[in-house]
């Protein structure tokens, strides 16, 4: 994980298991803006004060390359306007996104689908904003730490015994976290899971409880989220367990609630 400057060759996009980064070009704005709500006492405040109403979370709009490739191309996967889309902006620094780099994360209501030729065909694909039916309307907080970034992994090779990534706005939290994880190739079945620990060694760890997918079928696309209300501890970092699977590509991210 590399710190510093980067540029949006190195930002990939993952929805709904689906890694949209091929036909990407843009996306944004990632935002999370507050309603303004003016509470000024106008006899006697010689300013005007105000408290922070609503969060606004949103993804903005995803700029694309019209692509008819059946099952896996963007017609077939976002084609159909009005649907809720887990997603996942991962944002690598100076090179494709690693383990410990930052991401934006949610559940959107993708709110058209509209394709246009000027030369090249393009797709443009604005979202609305958090989901209402969404999972966790209750916690504004999208940004987090990735993980696992999207890659193979193997059930020879085993558990994760690697160390973690420290909490960069500092030690342990108190008021829970949300994870979300996305499948995007597989063979068979595996539980992805959020570890964190004290003290940045394999043997610190242990399961954020309830941070789990559950025992799903890789075989096929799988994505989802969950959350925990305990505190989460100075440092986290992705775990796998195999069942009847070989092989799982996936990403995994987690996003403190503060």
């Amino acid at each position: 994980m590399a710190t510093g400057r980067t540029g949006d060759k190195w930002v990939r996009v993952f929805i709904d298991g689906y890694d949209a980064s091929g036909w990407s070009r843009t996306i944004g704005p990632l935002e999370t803006t507050y309603d303004e709500h003016d509470l000024t006492a106008h006899m006697s405040d010689t300013v005007k004060g105000y408290q922070k109403g609503h969060a606004q979370v949103n993804i903005g709009t995803l700029n694309a390359v019209f692509d008819n490739t059946a099952t896996t191309g963007l017609h077939a996967v976002l084609g159909t306007a009005g649907a809720k889309r887990l997603v996942t902006v991962c944002y690598g620094m100076r090179a494709a996104p690693v383990d410990g780099d930052e991401c934006f994360n949610g559940q959107f209501i993708q709110g058209a689908y509209k394709v246009e030729s000027s030369g090249a065909v393009t797709a443009t694909i604005p979202f609305q904003g958090w989901a209402a039916d969404g999972t966790y309307l209750a916690h504004a907080s999208p940004w987090g730490t990735l993980l696992h970034a999207n890659a193979a992994r193997l059930a020879v090779t085993g558990a994760n015994t690697a160390v973690g990534f420290d909490n960069p706005t500092g030690a342990a939290t108190a008021k829970g976290a949300i994870f979300y994880w996305q499948v995007t190739a597989g063979d068979g079945t595996a539980t992805i899971r959020a570890q964190d620990a004290a003290v940045n060694n394999d043997g610190g760890y242990a399961d954020c409880l309830g941070l789990t997918s559950g025992v799903i079928n890789c075989a096929v696309k799988q994505y989802g989220t969950a959350y925990q209300t305990g505190a989460i501890r100075q440092f986290v970092r992705w775990q796998i367990t195999f069942g009847t699977a070989n092989t799982v590509t996936f990403l995994s991210a987690l996003c403190r609630v503060y």
